[in-house]
This record gives C-alpha cells, sequence and structure tokens, in this order.
C-alpha cells in the first residue's frame, strides 16, 4: 500500500483550486493516516444525515423505540431540494427504518424533516456529538431551515428568490453559514467523521448489528458520482454525500480488495476565488474533482 504516494497526492489536490479542500484517508487494518486539515470544520449540506441515522439506531437500541414504529407524514414535514417524499400526499404511513433508508439512499429531505424533528436536536447533540467527542460538529437545523438560512430565503422560497435576481440565484460566495463562523450551523470535519466511520466499521456504534445495519444502508447510497464514480463497480462503497452552493462533499469506507480504508472529502466551492465560484455554478466541478481524487487515491493504494 503506498501510504506516500496518497500523501503526495493529496497534498497536490490541495492546490489544484482555490477553494479550501479538506481530506482524510485511513488505512483500516494499520491505523495510518494521511490528513490536510482534518480537523478544520466544513459545512455538512446532507452529510449530516449521518449523524441522525447515528442517534436513530442508539434511540432504537435503547428500547426507546423500534425502527419498525410508523409515523404519518404531514404537509410539515415537507422540504424543497432532494427526495420523493415531498410530493407523495399526506398520511402516508412510513416505519422509521423506511425514512431511514429514503433519508440515506435518495438524501431525502423530507423524510430527514421527520427524523431531525422525532429525534430532537438535543438528543443528536447529546448521544452523538458530544459522546464522541466530535468538537468540530454541530447539527443545528433540519433540512427547511438549513436550506432557509444557507440560501438567505428569510422564509420565502427559491423561485421567489430567483424571480428577485433576474431569474437566477444571486452569489452565496463567503456568506458566513459556508464559512462556519455561525454560533449555530451543521458542520462537521474530516476527523469527527472518521471517528464516526470507524466506530461503526468495527462494530462499536451502540452494537455490531446495529453498526452493520447503517453499513448496509450507507453502501445503498444513490448519490455516486464522487468517491465511487471511478472505482471498479466491483467494490462496495458504504458513503454519505452533501451539496449546497458549490459546495460538494462525499465521506465513507471503501471497501477495496486491497485492504479497506476511510476517506473524507470535503470541497467547499462557495469560498473558492469569483472565476472558480461562476464556473461550478451546478456543482460539476467540484464532483469532477472528488471523483478524480478518490480515483488516484484508489489506484495509489494498490501499487
Amino acid at each position: 500500500m503506498g501510504i506516500q504516494e496518497v500523501r503526495l497526492i493529496a497534498e497536490e489536490y490541495q492546490h489544484k483550486l482555490t477553494a479550501p479542500v479538506a481530506f482524510l484517508f485511513r488505512d483500516l487494518s494499520t491505523g495510518e493516516t494521511v490528513s490536510f486539515h482534518g480537523e478544520e470544520p466544513f459545512p455538512t449540506a446532507s452529510m449530516y444525515k449521518l449523524y441522525i441515522l447515528a442517534e436513530l439506531y442508539r434511540k432504537a437500541w435503547a428500547g426507546e423505540c423500534s425502527l419498525s414504529d410508523r409515523i404519518p407524514l404531514e404537509d410539515s414535514h415537507r422540504s424543497i431540494g432532494s427526495g420523493v417524499l415531498k410530493n407523495l400526499q399526506n398520511g402516508a404511513l412510513l416505519t422509521l427504518r423506511d425514512y431511514a433508508m429514503l433519508m440515506m439512499n435518495l438524501s431525502d429531505n423530507t423524510a430527514t424533516n421527520v427524523l431531525f424533528r422525532y429525534l430532537g436536536r438535543d438528543a443528536i447533540q447529546k448521544n452523538v456529538i458530544e459522546a464522541l467527542g466530535l468538537s468540530a460538529t454541530k447539527c443545528d437545523f433540519d433540512c427547511t431551515e438549513l436550506i432557509d438560512r444557507y440560501f438567505d430565503l428569510n422564509g420565502g422560497t427559491v423561485e421567489q428568490l430567483r424571480k428577485e435576481n433576474g431569474g437566477k440565484l444571486p452569489s452565496f460566495r463567503n456568506s458566513p453559514y459556508y464559512c462556519c463562523t455561525t454560533e449555530e450551523n451543521n458542520q462537521t470535519s474530516c476527523l469527527d467523521a472518521a471517528k464516526m466511520y470507524e466506530l461503526l466499521y468495527r462494530g462499536e456504534w451502540v452494537s455490531k448489528d446495529a453498526s452493520a445495519d447503517i453499513l448496509e444502508i450507507l453502501k445503498l447510497c444513490q448519490t455516486n458520482r464522487r468517491i465511487p464514480l471511478d472505482l471498479p463497480v466491483t467494490v462496495p462503497v458504504a458513503h454519505k454525500t452533501g451539496t449546497l452552493d458549490r459546495l460538494c462533499v462525499d465521506t465513507g469506507i471503501v471497501y477495496a480488495p486491497g485492504g479497506e480504508y476511510i476517506l473524507c472529502l470535503f470541497y467547499n466551492g462557495n469560498l473558492a476565488d469569483e472565476a472558480e465560484y461562476e464556473a461550478n455554478e451546478r456543482g460539476r466541478l467540484g464532483e469532477d474533482f472528488l471523483a478524480e481524487l478518490s480515483r488516484q487515491v484508489y489506484e495509489a493504494y494498490h501499487q
């Protein structure tokens, strides 16, 4: 395994673009770690859903609920953005595990709202963030509030914002939530995310069965244009992504045949220079950047 090659690749990618990039690689057999800006907070976007899932399983294994318990879908749960539940009628009666599957596989924002409100911000803070000592992590907003804060909607809609700005979204470049300078936020670091993944990998989050079930859910993630994109199709990846204005995140475990490893990648295109920010309007620049980095790490790992 070329740990030095991984280090050189990661260092090179720190300077390829103007946006801040955080990187962490950890060999799960030896514990060897390569990290750049691994302790620094980055916005999570949807990646924070991993911590919601962790609290749901803690609660279920503690006997405080059952994953087969059902919660009816209500209009107040609906969120714009990714997912399918926003299009279903009120009263749909899904289980907690159903909501968890949709939250992670399709990054369904409405399913996330159901679980975030059911579990409660304080419980996630106490039982996951504080219990694990995740010093750079905050999970303060459900998806509706997250989108409202990050796009400065003030209770309005994205459509209204476009209309007010001549048919396109205004620039949010260097906004405070993307800078992680606000008191409340949804943010984490590579080191914090890696701690969660390593516990899951070793069967130490709640129980071996709970950890294994979570990892199976993560392997079904449908957003695969980043870490898994250019890897062999036979290589499973248990991961969770996140996307907001030019922000591109992917974190997870790569089950490579030559040895399994954690890979955490954050590209904060919101803080790029103006030219890079404008060039990345639909986020493809960030996605391609992370996919290329993941491929090179995989190839170096197998040298």
